[in-house]
């Protein structure tokens, strides 16, 4: 059996159709999934990168207060098992010692020393003397062999004070290496539960410490109920940083029932470890509306093209009609007008010289115009400006296809016309042309559908992509800020230890390529605690950033200036000999020894005492660089103070 030819063509629309609106429906199945693992990938390197910069902030924390300890431990010799202070401070007892160098690290609630049986022989406090570790931290300090500290969490049950604590030791020993004892110092977890709730996350944000066994010692927000006992299994946290090494997304249920996407960063040399979490809900919230707008968009275009299919199947008929009998037609107009007063598109016919001959009812109903107020106008009239190009481009393409022999082809096109109350209606219009006796074109006639709203739509879907692309953009710049204070001093803008030790690793590897010294100066303000004793700590940041702005001031774009920790500065500076070194620390001494600090009406004058260290005379290494400038530094304390030595 053939087919008639109008079916022909007919089929093949229609299967063209289906073939577009399944290729369409795979990409957008495609398009939201892949979207959907984006916005969770993207979650979870935020929440990644957030773990890690928290985790090294813990860890500069517990670096700085390394470094007390390791000051502690440079004044302290042992003669014959009795800890004597090398600094030969007569008029101050061991304890005096620990609590001038604990108040330096605010987050210290005390500092000990222990002899070789972990009995407590000197405290800053001066209290809890004579009291012994448990025998378990007693054997796991004599064992512990690491050149940093030793940084352990030590429960409330077998605390000295009765609280849970991170406890942070460093140990002597004899030229055998036997064990003689050590200094301790304590960071209670409820200093870092506040340091915690002083962290800005989003409401259904959660960051979390445990330690190698997942016992969560802090957490935002916080939940005591959980704290000291165990946040997960050590296979749930192997299993989630499995699936973000494979996938890029780590998901599981958190303690308060809410589904998270965790990034964690397990702290350097420290037995700790930082959890952050954002809530998936709340990731996926613009992910889902954006699903439901191209979802509805989708089903709007099938909706339309199922009545462009109707609507062409209506004009092939109608052409076919023409092209059998046009006389035929003739006679029969008052049935087609019957049909189409009863449609709901506009149906319309146009002469030559496109004045309206005929428009249905449909026109009044949709553009509010009786059919008296359009027969006889130009058709072009009835469109805005924009209508009248977009309509004026068509008729030259019809005219085209009539020159190139393709003849009687359906027309479709989009152009905004004009309402009788003075709206603007987009409109999909289907033509085909009407030939005379002559075969040539005598007119045109087709069918407009409203498509405002489609059109709106897809306005919407837009602006949803636009957003969407703002929200990215802002992550990236909230990434860079974040990056940009990991690196930098809260409160005097230098630099930072973070900052220091990569910078100076770097600079010595220039200087020894290029042939060139490299100067490091270690500055420490003298006698600050009697700022902070007399005039509070606001007199004391006072003076903290004074000096730096002196430091800034006089240095080149190519020195780097830090804050070490505490009331301690340090300038790497690149292609500067000794002596130039010594003048550069001489003008700071000088200018702050002449600077006056007015506070609260007080007058507060101090004064700096510092030590240079030269690349390579001096140290090949960064650590070894700083330990000569340290050792210079307290040269010049020794010496009298408010002033400079070389090593």
């Amino acid at each position: 059996m053939t087919l008639p030819q109008n079916r022909i063509p007919l089929l093949k629309v229609l299967s063209s159709l289906a073939a577009i609106f399944t290729l369409l429906g795979i990409w957008l199945v495609f398009e939201l999934r892949n979207g959907y693992d984006q916005v969770l990938k993207q979650a979870n390197y935020r929440a990644a990168q957030r773990s890690q910069i928290l985790g090294q902030s813990l860890r500069t924390q517990i670096l700085a207060s390394d470094y007390v300890l390791r000051d502690v431990a440079s004044r302290i010799e042992i003669i014959d098992g009795v800890f004597v202070d090398t600094a030969l401070n007569r008029d101050k007892t061991l304890s005096t010692l620990l609590k001038e160098k604990g108040d330096t690290v605010p987050n210290f609630f005390s500092m000990v020393l222990f002899d070789r049986d972990c009995k407590f022989i000197a405290t800053a406090s001066g209290q809890n003397i004579g009291t012994r570790s448990k025998p378990e931290l007693c054997e796991a300090r004599k064992k512990f062999k690491g050149s940093g500290p030793m940084v352990v969490y030590v429960p409330g049950n077998k605390s000295a004070s009765g609280r849970a604590a991170l406890v942070i030791s460093r140990h002597f020993s004899d030229v055998k290496g036997q064990f003689l004892g050590g200094v301790l110092g304590v960071i209670e977890l409820e200093q870092m539960q506040r340091w915690f709730d002083s962290l800005d996350i989003a409401a259904y944000d959660s960051v979390s410490l445990v330690d190698n066994s997942q016992l969560l010692l802090a957490r935002k927000p916080a939940m005591p109920f959980y704290f000291e006992k165990q946040m997960m299994t050590e296979a749930d946290m192997n299993s989630l940083s499995d699936k973000y090494a494979k996938s890029g997304i780590a998901t599981t249920i958190d303690i308060d029932g809410l589904e998270r996407l965790f990034g964690i960063y397990k702290i350097e040399d420290v037995p700790f470890a930082i959890v952050y979490g954002f809530e998936k809900l709340a990731i996926l919230k613009q992910w889902r509306k954006r699903a439901i707008e191209l979802s509805i968009g989708y089903c709007i275009l099938l909706l339309l093209a199922g009545f462009v299919v109707r609507s062409h199947i209506t004009v092939l008929r109608q052409h076919n009609e023409i092209s059998k009998n046009n006389a035929l037609l003739r006679s029969s107009e008052a049935n087609f007008r019957m049909l189409a007063e009863n449609m709901a598109d506009i149906v319309w016919q146009i002469n030559s010289f496109f004045k309206v001959k005929y428009t249905n009812a449909a026109d009044e109903r949709v553009r509010g115009y009786f059919n008296s107020e359009v027969i006889g106008i130009d058709i072009r009239e009835q469109f805005t400006e924009l209508g009248q190009e977009i309509f004026q481009r068509e008729i030259d393409k019809r005219l085209q296809l009539e020159k190139s022999g393709n003849k009687g082809l359906a027309m479709n096109f989009e152009l905004p016309m004009r309402c009788k109350d003075g709206r603007e209606m987009w409109v999909e219009i289907s033509s085909v042309p009407i030939y005379g006796e002559d075969g040539e074109i005598e007119g045109y006639q087709g069918v407009a559908r409203d498509i405002s709203l489609r059109r709106l739509h897809e306005e919407k879907l837009i602006q949803a992509n636009q957003e969407m692309e703002n929200r990215l953009l802002e992550a990236t710049e909230e990434k860079t800020e974040l990056q940009e204070l990991a690196l930098h001093d809260a409160m005097t803008g230098l630099y930072n230890r973070r900052f220091l030790d990569a910078a100076i690793v770097r600079e010595i590897t220039l200087s020894e390529r290029e042939k060139r010294p490299l100067a490091v100066i270690m500055l420490d303000l003298d006698h600050f605690k009697n700022v902070n004793d007399q005039f509070g700590h606001s007199a004391g940041d006072l003076v903290l950033k004074a000096l730096a702005d002196i430091m800034r001031q006089t240095s080149r774009e190519s020195d780097l200036i830090c804050r070490y920790g505490g009331e301690e500065f340090i300038a790497i500076i690149p292609n500067m000999s000794a002596s130039q070194a010594f003048e550069r620390a001489e003008i700071w001494r000088r200018q702050l020894e002449e600077n006056s600090l007015n506070y609260g009406g007080n007058e507060i004058k101090i004064t700096l005492s510092a030590g240079i260290a030269i690349y390579p005379d001096h140290g090949k290494s960064g650590e070894e660089l700083i330990l000569c400038a340290d050792e210079m530094l307290y040269k010049s304390k020794r010496s009298g103070r408010n002033r400079v030595s070389i090593a």
